[in-house]
């Protein structure tokens, strides 16, 4: 019985460890996208190991040139340790750019259906399933029609659905709560109508946000052809340090 307490109070100390090396929102992108603690322990394990493996990489010139070299090893770590952070944070970015995508296309596309027809929002919901592409926007609505099926009174399962499908903003909060007083407390058209105005709005938002995400990487490829002509620089100049360095340390 001791050990198992044991073995509980080493891997609660562990757990705190990885929340404290952690950046500060690098749970919370695991999290939206849709893991939870173990996957952030196995990413951190990951890079941890990564990161100690990237060290070695400096033990070569450290035995063959010099032991100041060893110095290396901390670089490496640091450079390993925040790239798989800014790998993951670019993953993310791109994550959410394509959820705010889809969910600008289902705005505008439940806000005609409705329109069009006399439809209740749960047909409405199970027509646009048939249009929509396989994919995790795809799989969300069609656990939203299953949970609203079991609790057709509860707005919970709307709720959930803008957590999933769009982040959580306070945007998709507010109509998938008028989704749910339209359907379950008033069949008032003008809801209908303001719903509209919302989707639009975001539509044009969306566009400026493809505009800009089409620019932004546009505009790095200059950027990074200049970090890949300083690479050989860096390395000319250490190379230049380390000469001056010896022919100096000989001298004395």
């Amino acid at each position: 019985m001791e050990e198992v307490v044991e073995i509980q109070i080493e891997r609660t100390r562990m757990q705190r460890f990885w929340h404290l090396v952690a950046e500060q929102d690098l749970y919370e992108m695991v999290e939206k996208s849709g893991f939870g603690e173990y996957e952030f322990y196995l990413f951190q394990k990951r890079r941890m190991r990564n990161a100690l493996i990237s060290t070695l990489a400096a033990a070569i010139p450290a035995l063959l040139i010099s032991p100041w070299l060893s110095l290396l090893g901390v670089i490496f770590f640091v450079y390993s340790w925040r790239n798989a952070y800014t790998k993951e944070k670019h993953e993310y970015n791109g994550l959410v750019y394509e959820k705010q995508i889809s969910w600008y296309v289902f705005q505008r596309l439940i806000v005609t259906y409705l329109q069009d027809s006399n439809d209740s929002v749960i047909k409405t919901f199970r027509k646009l399933l048939n249009r929509l592409e396989e994919g995790e926007f795809k799989n969300n609505l069609y656990r939203l029609i299953i949970d609203i099926t079991e609790n057709p009174q509860s707005v919970q399962p709307y709720m959930h659905f803008a957590e999933v499908a769009a982040g959580g903003t306070d945007e998709a909060r507010t109509f998938m709560t008028s989704l749910y007083n339209y359907t379950n407390h008033t069949s008032d058209s003008s809801i209908i109508d303001e719903l509209s105005d919302i989707a639009r709005k975001a539509m044009m938002r969306g566009i400026e946000d493809i505009r800009k995400h089409k620019e932004r990487t546009f505009y790095m490829y200059p950027t990074k052809i200049t970090m890949v002509n300083f690479i050989p620089m860096v390395g000319y100049m250490a190379g230049a340090a380390f000469d001056i360095f010896s022919r100096n340390m000989n001298n004395l």
